[in-house]
């Protein structure tokens, strides 16, 4: 009877492998959401995809075919080669056999012109980076072409709303037939942390570091305070809901002061305490007119806006809490009441769940 069980056991064991897909993975940047990714990948038991990481690189070293165990233990990957993005896309290319996702979470301009190139190669791509999607026009719609030809899949639910489905919830709605009309809202989780933490009582240059510290911020905070990441962000709703725009059409509130713009990003941390006093009485001014301030962005096919706002404090703004994100969708059929989205918008676990999420949609399709 025993053998019978462990012969079972084994039996069953092997088929499971034999069935399961093997899909390859490259993460580049493995900080806050990639390292995270990568833990959750290692973890993972699929019962149809065996998710393999082939390589892994920071800014500065590159490991093929790593120990994952030994990455996670010590990010730096100081025994990797070094990382060198004139040659990682070509070795990428070569190493594809269909099943290779490409996961950039660098957030580097650089990684996010290599794009194009993979995708024209069949390699795929799964990101949570802003920064392809808000190059130009044309370099957009060649990545989402890349999705109707087959050729390679391309997807980046994370960039906007971190794990919650406001991309896959426009694309549902264009695919029914229906016409995105307006998108309204808070789209950085970031910003309502940094708000939420100055109605409470903590500084604006303390709760600025513990955003970046929590993950909750990009590495250089300036650009959430710049107003570019959520300016990227609505760009990126709109092109998505089938608009052209460029970033020079959009009009953005900074909240960066001027004198810290050039700055490292260390000295900006450093001196961002001068500015606590601006952020305390602007704070205090709004709750004497019983509101909160927010930081909202408007698309129409007339325009694109961000800035700061004073919203109603009982409003679902004004409720938000934590890293929330709400993003209003109006469309042709519903023109009256939108489709609200709201959650967690912004940190490395929601983050790095979606972008599995959009990992696993894509081994999806290419097993079919």
């Amino acid at each position: 009877m025993t053998l019978t069980l462990k012969k079972s056991s084994i039996d069953s064991h092997q088929e499971l492998s034999i069935k399961r897909k093997k899909i390859n993975l490259f993460i580049a940047g493995i900080g806050a959401v990639g390292g995270t990714l990568t833990k959750l990948v290692h973890e993972l038991d699929h019962s149809l995809y065996d998710l393999n990481v082939i390589g892994v690189c920071n800014s500065k070293f590159t490991q093929w075919h790593p120990d994952i165990e030994e990455i996670l233990k010590d990010t730096r990957l100081t025994e990797g080669e070094t990382t060198d993005w004139n040659v990682i896309p070509d070795e990428l290319v070569n190493r594809s056999e269909g099943n290779l996702i490409f996961v950039d979470a660098t957030g580097s301009e650089v990684v996010a012109h290599q794009y194009q190139h993979l995708l024209n190669h069949g390699v795929h791509i799964a990101t949570p980076s802003k920064r392809a999607n808000s190059f130009g026009q044309d370099y957009f719609d060649h990545l989402i072409k890349a999705n109707n030809t087959g050729r390679a899949q391309y997807r980046y639910e994370t960039a906007v709303g971190a794990g919650l489905p406001v991309i896959s919830t426009i694309k549902t709605l264009l695919n029914s037939g229906d016409e995105i009309t307006k998108i309204t809202g808070v789209a950085s989780g970031t910003m309502t942390f940094l708000f939420t933490q100055l109605q409470n009582g903590v500084p604006f240059s303390e709760a600025v570091k513990s955003a970046k510290e929590g993950g909750y911020s990009e590495p250089d905070p300036r650009d959430d305070l710049s107003g570019e990441d959520v300016a990227r962000k609505f760009l990126i709703l709109a092109r998505t809901s089938g608009y052209k725009f460029e970033r020079n059409q959009i009009r953005v509130d900074t909240l960066v002061p001027e004198k810290l713009i050039s700055l490292s990003t260390e000295e900006f941390l450093k001196h961002l305490p001068e500015f606590d006093g601006h952020w305390k009485s602007r704070n205090a001014q709004a709750m004497v007119n019983n509101r909160k301030l927010r930081y909202v962005g408007k698309f129409t096919p007339e325009g694109i806006e961000v800035g700061i706002e004073e919203v109603k404090a009982d409003s679902p703004l004004g409720g938000l809490k934590g890293t929330d994100n709400l993003i209003q969708i109006y469309t042709k059929r519903y023109s009256t009441s939108p489709i609200i989205v709201q959650g967690p918008g912004a940190g490395r676990d929601v983050t790095a769940a979606g972008v599995l999420g959009d990992i696993i949609d894509i081994a999806g399709i290419i097993s079919a």
